[in-house]
């Protein structure tokens, strides 16, 4: 790919209140994924790997977390002369009078269009950071270069029994042409089908069309997000329908969330994910390996650095510094960076966030599909204080 030939906009406006406690103080792509990933690494990772050097990220809320990880963007060599990282905070819409939210749209497609003005490039994709892939752009932008159709889509393909309703789908042609995106309850796919094309949210079209449909959506005074105006887009123009065949998990949802995280303690998954010729980055840490104490077990489970570890841990997902007592037992959880678990405590089916304390002699248990969460800075001595799932 030629050098600046394609800009990216990574959006992180999206649904958030289905993850909620996670996503209360963080946007959806600042979720701790995979150890010591954010969901935002796997589109930035993606954008350069394609030697992307132009990339806007929209954040909602408050976008502490979001700088606080980017910083400069030297971790994704983004700290350039030209080019580089540019972030725009950006309020959510749900909790907006219209007024005020007809004032952020009008502002953010504006700042939306001076960079890619600004960029110079040919192209430009959005993506989401609801979708955690390995996608290459290089060979996206070849696909649309191929076809004459103005905006090309990504679609994984899957069983359609496997499709929830949160999930969206693209609606095909024979050709394999993509005329719509819509929600998979509203699809109404045949009995008989064997396969769903099963939205990713990443779009590529030339800068030029972007920042067209951007000044008409302005004009007409359109209240909806980015990622609806790329929706449109399909119906308007019809898209080419990019298949994309690696590792693809979609978070909408706790369980999904927890699904995920789980599914790549398979290794196939693992290294479908990690593996590739297209590395995954993320903001460095320089610490020490995690220490398993004698006695310790350790199975089937991803580990952080910066740990110690004197329980055991069965089919789990650690993320950096977390302190495991001895006696205690860890089984299919997720547990976020900095956190504490007392000795003698059992966890199964629970997802626990970042600097949390867990007292010893206590039981933390969920379901797969409902797993037991424990916000962020949470300190739980009492088995009274655990609200089971149960």
């Amino acid at each position: 790919m030629k050098r600046g030939s394609v800009s990216a906009i990574i959006n992180l406006v999206e649904p958030w209140e289905a993850l909620e406690p996670l996503t209360t103080a963080r946007p959806v792509g600042m979720l701790p994924f995979g150890g010591r990933y954010r969901l935002l690494d796997f589109p930035l990772s993606s954008a350069i790997n394609a030697g992307i050097q132009n990339v806007m990220v929209t954040s909602p809320r408050s976008g502490r977390s979001v700088s606080d990880h980017l910083r400069s963007g030297r971790d994704w060599n983004l700290d350039t002369i030209r080019g580089g990282l540019f972030m725009y905070p950006y309020n959510d819409l749900k909790l907006v009078s219209p007024e005020k939210k007809a004032m952020l749209i009008h502002h953010y497609y504006d700042n939306s269009i001076l960079f890619l003005k600004r960029s110079h490039s040919e192209y430009s994709v959005v993506m989401s950071t609801r979708n955690v892939g390995n996608i290459d752009l290089k060979a996206l932008l070849r696909y649309h270069e191929e076809r004459d159709n103005p905006v090309t889509t990504v679609y994984k393909s899957v069983d359609p029994k496997l499709l929830m309703p949160q999930n969206t789908i693209l609606q095909l042609t024979d050709k394999g042409m993509a005329t719509a995106v819509m929600p998979a309850e509203k699809a109404k796919l045949p009995k008989t089908a064997k396969k769903a094309a099963k939205n990713m949210d990443i779009y590529l079209m030339s800068t030029v069309d972007l920042i067209e449909i951007l000044d008409e959506a302005n004009r007409r005074g359109d209240l909806i997000s980015l990622e609806e105006l790329m929706k449109q887009a399909v119906i308007q123009h019809n898209a080419n329908a990019f298949e994309y065949t690696g590792f693809q998990a979609n978070i909408h949802d706790l369980a999904s969330y927890f699904a995920a995280n789980m599914s790549i303690l398979d290794e196939a998954n693992f290294r479908a994910l990690f593996y590739s010729s297209r590395r995954i980055y993320t903001k460095v840490k320089n610490e020490v390996p995690t220490f398993f104490a004698e006695g310790s077990q350790f199975r089937a489970s991803l580990c952080g650095t910066g740990g110690y570890i004197e329980g055991q841990v069965d089919h789990s997902v650690i993320f950096r510094n977390v302190l495991i007592n001895r006696g205690s037992q860890i089984k299919d959880a997720v547990i976020m960076q900095g956190t504490r678990i007392g000795a003698g405590t059992k966890i199964e089916n629970v997802i626990i966030d970042k600097n949390v304390v867990i007292g010893p002699n206590l039981i933390l248990k969920g379901t797969p599909t409902e797993p037991l969460v424990i916000s962020k800075g949470q300190h739980i001595f009492r088995q009274t204080e655990v609200v089971t799932s149960d």
